[in-house]
């Protein structure tokens, strides 16, 4: 069904296939995938792990490859996700064709109130500011992430006794539009971190029936009234690998279950 209004981002159709839909070749990747932004330990992970290429999303920015490896007796391909909500729904619709079930990301974000750097968050809800959500679900405000995988990485951190937070997350497509008062506003209503690419990839998710979750560390404090510090999040190389093996690891226990 065809749901038309006045602004072209509310109008969605609840056809479940297109004209171009991802499609299940005939040997499919593993049902449990870890998406991660962060590329060099990906690549460090590939090399001790032995991991074996299995195939390569294509995009005109890059292609990237994506990976199989055995970890604690379980099956799961990897790859480098990209940035942004239309890519990243692009990017996770692929690996949903492709036979992946489970599909856990990780990665950083800006923080929106005092929080350390290097920080653990995880996202229950992400508000939908963004346009690739609204091809996949009806509009709302907000865009629930699978309590499954919140539930596998809650134990995780907490068995680990990780401190973190659990999170609202203002997912933009607008980075340069992340202004003063736009922001207080974001925080007034309870988001806690903003990224770009979470209400997306959660909406295919939902749309598709896959399960899906996330784990971010604080990055860059992007707070109204006060210099903008990007604190480095970027080379903070200890918060990625610790982050990477969390989310790994919450990857396990979602796909067994634990």
């Amino acid at each position: 069904m065809l749901h038309t209004h006045e602004f072209p981002i509310l109008e969605h159709s609840t056809q479940p296939r297109a004209i171009l839909d991802p499609v299940k070749q005939e040997k499919p990747f593993p049902p449990l995938c870890l998406l991660t932004f962060f590329e060099e330990v990906l690549v460090d992970f590939v090399d001790k792990q032995g991991a074996k290429p299995i195939g390569r999303y294509r995009s005109e920015m890059k292609e990237f490859p994506i990976y199989q490896a055995r970890v604690q007796g379980v099956d799961l391909c990897l790859c480098q996700a990209v940035v942004g909500s239309a890519a990243a729904a692009m990017q996770s619709d692929y690996l949903f064709g492709k036979g992946v079930d489970k599909l856990m990301l990780c990665g950083a974000a800006g923080v929106l109130e005092a929080i350390p750097e290097g920080e653990v968050l995880l996202p229950v809800r992400a508000l939908r500011d963004e346009g690739a959500s609204y091809h996949y679900l009806a509009p709302s405000r907000y865009v629930e992430v699978s309590a499954e995988a919140v539930a596998a990485a809650r134990a995780v951190l907490t068995r680990h006794k990780v401190p973190f937070a659990e999170c609202t997350t203002w997912t933009t497509d607008g980075f340069y539009r992340e202004t003063e008062e736009m922001v207080e506003y974001r925080r007034r209503e309870g988001c806690l971190t903003v990224e770009m690419e979470c209400a997306a990839v959660a909406a295919v998710a939902q749309f598709r029936g896959k399960v899906f979750g996330q784990l971010l560390y604080s990055g860059d404090v992007v707070v109204g009234g006060q210099a903008y510090d990007d604190r480095g999040w970027y080379d903070n190389m200890s918060a990625r690998e610790k982050l990477f093996t969390l989310a790994l690891e919450s990857a396990i226990a979602l796909a067994k279950g634990a």
